[in-house]
């Protein structure tokens, strides 16, 4: 299981909010730090929130990644 803590808490897609109990789609930037028997995981950000029947797949990502490269 994973957890995480979400700053914004609207879908990156249709901006309303993410309440408990809905399916999500989380997207993360970080690296492996251990990979033995199970990999470890540790997560330097969030790229992109949605609504699980929000998702369009990966070009939507690719997207919303120039735009945030764009705005740094």
């Amino acid at each position: 299981m994973m957890e995480a803590k979400l700053g914004v808490t609207t879908c990156d897609k249709c901006q309303e909010p993410m309440r408990e109990g809905q399916p999500v789609l989380i997207i993360t930037e970080g690296s492996i730090s251990d990979s033995k028997k199970d990999l470890d995981y540790q997560g330097s950000c969030v790229r992109y929130a949605c609504h699980l029947n929000c998702w369009d797949g990966v070009e939507e990502i690719e997207q919303a990644t120039r735009y945030s490269k764009a705005r740094s």
